[in-house]
């Protein structure tokens, strides 16, 4: 009887960890009229900062840092300011998008893991101030896992299936055996 507890709580696992694997999948759909979520995965590194004046939040995409500015005290966003970025060796004024309301600069000095510490100079008229912040680039992003690709999860459906078969031939096997020894007493 241990072997038999042994193997259920073995398969328990098994067909947990592949159902999780195959709830994953992005060809998982549950066709019942339900209102679409949000696609979701990693966020994208980001920093924050403020002062008495103006606060920011930096966010890196794939091509460009965006730095979107306020006033501090209302919210309002602060549009066709000059903004100056100094981090390491890179020194550049963003471009205003006006369609966004935020200011890109190139990513290329952001890409490698790590800290990258900012400094923002943001003049609005006859306001400047000055901001710092701290964009952190987690390894995850910078190097990209296997964790998400069909591979892997193809390879855990064929494991939860040769799981599955050799658990019910043992177990069929096991019936067979008792069921032949009963009849022979």
């Amino acid at each position: 009887m241990n072997r038999l507890s042994s193997l259920f709580t073995a398969l328990s696992m098994t067909l947990a960890v592949a159902s999780g694997i195959a709830a994953a999948s992005p060809d998982h759909d549950h066709s019942h009229d339900e209102a679409p979520q949000a696609i979701t995965g990693p966020a994208l590194p980001r920093f924050e900062a403020h002062s008495g004046m103006f606060e920011v939040v930096g966010v890196l995409g794939n091509s460009e840092l965006s730095i979107f500015v306020d006033r501090y005290g209302d919210n309002t966003p602060v549009l066709q300011a000059k903004v100056e970025l100094k981090s390491g060796a890179t020194e550049a004024i963003g471009q205003f998008h006006e369609d966004h309301g935020d200011y890109s600069f190139a990513a290329a000095s952001f890409k490698k893991p790590g800290s990258h510490p900012i400094t923002l100079t943001i003049t609005a008229g006859d306001e400047v101030d000055i901001l710092a912040g701290n964009l952190v680039i987690p390894v995850e992003h910078a190097g990209g896992g296997h964790a998400g690709s069909s591979h892997f999860k193809q390879a855990g459906l064929w494991m939860l299936g040769l799981t599955v078969s050799v658990a019910l031939a043992w177990i069929a096997r096991r019936r067979f055996k008792r069921r032949n020894a009963g009849g022979l007493k």
